[in-house]
């Protein structure tokens, strides 16, 4: 399922198209329309093959030749457990704990909270609703490691689609759940410069347009952030004053309804930090999604 690096795995020529066996028509009310000047067109390459090899672009004998040498001299394994062939197989999907829209705290992406949430408590927000995909569990740690640091940049398409078809699958189970807040483009929270310089792309970027794609939205690349800091060493009460005004807005996001998209949901503290910016900005609405949820 993930060997592959192309974005057109929707399936153009059936009359459902899917995205991981989730249906993309699944009924998301239509918005009432922004100004698009600031927003990024996500329209895939139509000449990058669904079957493009487990390295990447297959355009031109000489890039199959050097895929298929990179593949002989370092074999695709999965990110979970090593088996050799894909980027995440069967058996590891499979240990993924999905969190159910239904079920879930749309404060703070919790996996449980519709009525009382122990994780947040009711504790003000800037986001109209807030969804996470899965537990922050393995094979999920070992994913966003290998992604965000290990240098797998494949691993990009396989995060937005996990995204998207938790993102579809949400409207068509929770819809109503949702429905207060119908997001008109994404929005991805950005990495530090520092972070940027180390790995040398935004990771959340990357994703970002890979889900754009999927779902059918506009990606606005309008947050930039400030600062050095890494939240993932910190405390509860230190991510809390790490994200305070680190966030510039540097689009035109007045009037919008946004989807705001994250890696990872500790404490809420990223995510809260920068739909508060966006909303400072003038943005109508932001909700959030993140892959997975530390609980």
């Amino acid at each position: 399922m993930y060997a592959a690096s192309s974005c057109n795995r929707i399936p153009a020529a059936e009359q459902t198209p899917t995205v991981a066996g989730i249906p993309t028509d699944v009924g998301i009310p239509t918005g009432a329309g922004i100004p698009t000047a600031n927003w990024t067109s996500t329209a895939c390459d139509p000449s990058v093959s669904a079957t493009a090899g487990a390295h990447g672009d297959t355009r031109g004998l000489g890039a199959r030749l050097r895929n298929a040498a990179l593949e002989l001299l370092s074999p695709t394994r999965c990110i979970g457990c090593e088996k050799p062939g894909e980027l995440i197989c069967a058996e590891c999907l499979e240990r993924i704990e999905w969190i159910d829209a239904a079920t879930a705290c749309l404060a703070c992406g919790a996996p449980f909270g519709s009525v009382t949430c122990t994780e947040c408590r009711g504790a003000p927000s800037a986001l109209a609703w807030c969804l996470a995909c899965a537990s922050y569990e393995e094979p999920l740690p070992s994913l966003i490691r290998g992604y965000k640091d290990g240098g797998e940049r494949r691993l990009a398409e396989v995060i937005a689609e996990m995204m998207a078809a938790r993102y579809l699958s949400a409207w068509r189970d929770a819809g109503t759940r949702l429905a207060g807040c119908v997001p008109e483009a994404i929005v991805f929270v950005p990495a530090t410069r520092a972070a940027f310089r180390r790995r040398g792309f935004d990771h959340m970027e990357a994703v970002a347009r890979g889900l754009a794609a999927y779902v059918g939205l506009p990606l606005a690349d309008a947050l930039a952030k400030r600062g050095r800091a890494d939240q993932r060493e910190a405390g509860r009460a230190g991510r809390l004053a790490q994200a305070q005004g680190v966030y510039q807005v540097v689009r035109d996001v007045r009037g919008a309804r946004l989807l705001l998209i994250d890696d990872v949901i500790t404490t809420g503290a990223t995510m809260n930090a920068a739909a508060g910016a966006l909303v400072a900005a003038g943005a109508a609405q932001v909700a959030g999604l993140a892959l997975a949820r530390v609980w």
